[in-house]
């Protein structure tokens, strides 16, 4: 019994997160989940962000039991009264989907990485036509990948977090998209047939800088520079962008005082492509290395990252092509930085 009342004690303080991936539900089912979600956010946006974006419990009104039921079946949220449910992930709005991640307290490695600005203004301003082949590493909640194929011929998605797929299947089922996306699972291009080239590469990789002895989320550890996964990509990505294919990269990068390493790792990797770099944000390299400031392997960390001339990580946005005149243009996008946030700001 009082095992029983600590849990329910735990849930209404918010302090449970190891909920399972939600279940994918068929075509009718997710109909009637989108249609309930649509009208209900709608009409009481503030509730809906209690629960779903802020994490909070709610009381369910007599008029919301039937949504709930549904939303409960499909292990969005877990009843903890006859009428009080608490959320068993997060589930953002974004251009008429509803993208669902896991709860940001969720310690486990495996975390399904909640929407911030980066995942809006990668939509907002990705380079995807009508007649492409697009490949996505990294896809996590499938958000990238779903808005893609509502323009592209077909999205071929990959992560090797298996949970981050649960996610995305759900998130394809709850807003499918009108052509084909086919989720993989393995670590990078593995499982992409030989052979098989795409005219759009887009990534959203782990980018934290994590000391080596640090375990940290799938999602964001990016090594010690928070450039580790990106070497892998760009060293295969030749082998599966097509001739005339576009890759384009939404990322932090650690920077020295001669610009941001990603920028020269970029150019590197495409020799005869041009570099189009948003410049999105900056900030000191301390802010960066908040999470690890107690570890006892901090220190060293820090004055190896000195001893290369770190000093600040920039966000940026790359986007590349092949060209006659190769090099890198900077571009400030002031007006649709201050958009993406207009939309972001409101989930933190």
């Amino acid at each position: 019994m009082l095992k029983g009342a600590r849990r329910t004690l735990d849930l209404l303080l918010g302090r449970r997160s190891a909920f399972p991936a939600p279940t994918t539900p068929d075509a009718e089912a997710a109909a009637l989940l989108r249609s309930g979600l649509s009208d209900w956010h709608a009409r009481t946006p503030a509730r809906y962000a209690r629960i779903f974006i802020y994490g909070k419990p709610l009381f369910v009104q007599r008029s919301e039991r039937a949504l709930f039921d549904q939303l409960a079946a499909h292990g969005l949220v877990e009843r903890i009264g006859p009428s009080v449910v608490q959320p068993c992930v997060r589930l953002f709005p974004l251009y008429g989907r509803f993208i669902a991640t896991d709860l940001l307290s969720r310690k486990e490695p495996d975390q399904v990485f909640s929407l911030m600005f980066e995942q809006v203004y990668f939509v907002r301003n990705f380079d995807v036509r009508p007649d492409d082949a697009v490949l996505e590493l990294c896809v996590g909640s499938g958000v990238n990948s779903l808005f893609a194929a509502d323009a592209a011929r077909t999205v071929t998605a990959l992560d090797i977090n298996p949970r981050a797929l649960a996610f995305a299947r759900f998130n394809q089922a709850l807003g499918p998209a009108p052509h084909p996306l086919e989720l993989l699972e393995g670590s990078l291009f593995e499982p992409v047939p030989g052979g098989r080239t795409f005219d759009t590469v887009l990534v959203n990789p782990p980018f934290e800088l994590v000391p080596e002895d640090e375990t940290w989320f799938l999602h964001s550890d990016g090594g010690e520079d928070g450039l580790d996964i990106v070497r892998l990509l760009l060293a295969d990505l030749p082998t599966y962008l097509a001739e005339d294919g576009r890759f384009q990269i939404i990322t932090w990068t650690p920077a020295t005082a001669d610009g941001a390493l990603l920028v020269d790792l970029v150019r590197d990797a495409l020799p005869g492509h041009r570099l189009s770099v948003h410049l999105l944000d900056a900030a000191p390299l301390e802010d960066h290395l908040g999470p690890f400031r107690e570890s006892p392997h901090y220190e060293a960390f820090r004055a190896r990252l000195a001893a290369r001339g770190i000093t600040d990580v920039h966000f940026m946005y790359i986007h590349t092509a092949p060209s006659a005149a190769p090099g890198v243009e900077i571009v400030a996008p002031r007006a649709e930085i201050e958009a993406a946030h207009g939309l972001a700001d409101g989930w933190i």
